[in-house]
């Protein structure tokens, strides 16, 4: 039977739908500085309030719901804008590793098992983590069967594809999924291929930068977000996990094999993006200790 605290929750009114003066009115009423209103009710038109807002819980008194004195609109404004641009350099620095990871996986199963033995539930170590594996996978070849490489491989081999052709097919989630139940001395092997990286890390690391990368792609928050996934760290100059973004950036490097994209791309954006909104962000609220440039930069 239902809690009767649940039932009452269920049964609230949902909050009624405010225009765009009347959410001005309301971010006002809550101490927000607001510089122009009109300005505002544009840019709350172009950006759903409640997707900006969220922006503003750092500055928010739990005491009275309302936000601390000196806060303003202009600055909730500039970190949405940083934690967007964050969120494209991201993106950048994950796709090398997703493609890294899959090649690497494809290359060695397909010698060590066979061009299909990624089929076989035998080559693996959960039968049943296998099944929902393929059943994702065959959903994966439904889902692209217009694709021309797919289209190929269902009329002239019957829709059986060779590992190096399936894994174009994995999401990264699916890539994730694929080593984890891959069997330990696989794991090996494949995390063998990086510097301190050890097979349990490589398998924690892909969820995480698979959680980061969901994130990124649906425009979530990553400023003030804590991460419930942490990525097992390896010994090093930084090792207190701290359940923000700069946790999963510290254990990309291990796997960034070109250093030089790595320190004059990856890092320098990053670099150039918080000497940019030095005056609007925290590092705290994304992880980053004071010397975190030299952490980063610093050879696996």
């Amino acid at each position: 039977m239902a809690d009767s605290n649940q039932v009452n929750q269920k049964n609230r009114p949902l909050k009624t739908a405010t225009t765009f003066q009347e959410q001005v009115g309301i971010l006002k009423a809550r101490g927000l500085t607001i510089e122009d209103e009109s300005c505002a009710q544009n840019i709350l038109g172009r950006v759903n309030y409640y997707r900006l807002t969220a922006y503003i819980l750092p500055f928010k008194d739990q005491v009275n719901n309302n936000y601390r004195p000196g806060t303003s609109f202009n600055k909730i404004c500039r970190s949405y804008e940083f934690d967007q641009k964050l969120r494209n350099i991201m993106l950048y620095a994950i796709e090398p590793i997703e493609i890294l990871i899959r090649t690497k996986i494809a290359y060695y199963h397909a010698f060590k098992y066979g061009v299909e033995g990624y089929t076989n539930p035998d080559n693996f170590n959960d039968r049943e983590r296998h099944d929902k594996f393929m059943r994702e996978f065959r959903g994966a070849i439904d889902n692209n069967n217009r694709t021309l490489f797919v289209k190929h491989h269902i009329k002239r081999y019957g829709s059986r594809f060779p590992i190096w052709v399936a894994v174009e097919l994995f999401s990264m989630g699916m890539l994730s999924k694929f080593y984890s139940n891959m069997k330990f001395r696989d794991k090996k092997k494949i995390s063998s291929q990086f510097t301190n990286v050890g097979p349990e890390h490589l398998g924690s690391w892909l969820n995480c930068i698979t959680t980061l990368r969901n994130r990124c792609a649906h425009y979530m928050r990553l400023y003030y977000h804590k991460f419930v996934s942490v990525p097992r760290l390896p010994k090093g100059v930084y090792s207190s996990a701290n359940n923000r973004i700069f946790d999963i950036i510290y254990i990309m490097k291990f796997l960034y094999l070109d250093h030089h994209k790595w320190e004059n791309s990856i890092i320098a954006d990053l670099d150039a993006l918080i000497q940019q909104y030095k005056d609007d962000i925290e590092l705290r609220y994304i992880g980053f200790p004071d010397n975190w440039l030299q952490i980063l930069k610093n050879r696996p």
